[in-house]
């Protein structure tokens, strides 16, 4: 009767470790596929209907990003190696987005461009919006980016180009002001 009972509970065992790792499987086939989600760029014309009033747009179309591509010879548009720093990528009908445009460093925002998503920080990240850190500056402003850049990338320091801005900060609302 032991003998039973003991084969009974490692075989009850067995089951329940079997199904918690199948259940953990799940969970990071999930994680996965969150990560994979791809949004689509729209390009800085859409950013622009909701971000002109609050004077984003018009700073950051006063930047050397907004005129990177345009920077560029006529030969240097052409070069694939050299599009990835000095466009933004392409929308989903296939526009190249010329010069580094919001979603350059605020993500592709096919999914949280709607006002009734940008209005809620979490929901607006939760549908792909990038909060630019550091790393995201580096990700051009590096040793292996093009002369000009790399050349930047030498004396970059993050501290100082937030403070310069890459375009006017939005006003913060008194409730974010309080937290």
């Amino acid at each position: 009767m032991r003998i039973a009972v003991s084969i009974l509970t490692a075989t009850f065992l067995f089951l329940a470790v079997i199904v918690m790792a199948g259940d953990e499987t799940i969970k990071e086939t999930a994680k996965k596929a969150a990560k994979e989600v791809t949004h689509d760029y729209v390009g800085v014309k859409k950013c622009k209907l909701c971000h002109n009033k609050d004077g984003i747009y018009p700073s950051w179309e006063k930047t050397k990003h907004a005129y990177a591509y345009d920077s560029l010879s006529a030969e240097d548009q052409k070069n694939k190696d050299l599009l990835k720093y000095y466009t933004t990528g392409t929308t989903a009908k296939g526009e190249l987005l010329t010069g580094v445009q919001c979603e350059a460093c605020h993500g592709p925002g096919s999914d949280y461009m709607k006002k009734s998503i940008m209005e809620d920080k979490e929901k607006a990240i939760a549908n792909g919006l990038m909060m630019p850190d550091e790393k995201t500056c580096k990700g051009c402003h590096n040793e292996k980016a093009p002369k000009a850049l790399a050349a930047l990338a030498k004396d970059f320091d993050f501290k100082k180009m937030v403070a310069k801005g890459v375009h006017q900060m939005p006003e913060k609302k008194e409730a974010e002001t309080k937290k």
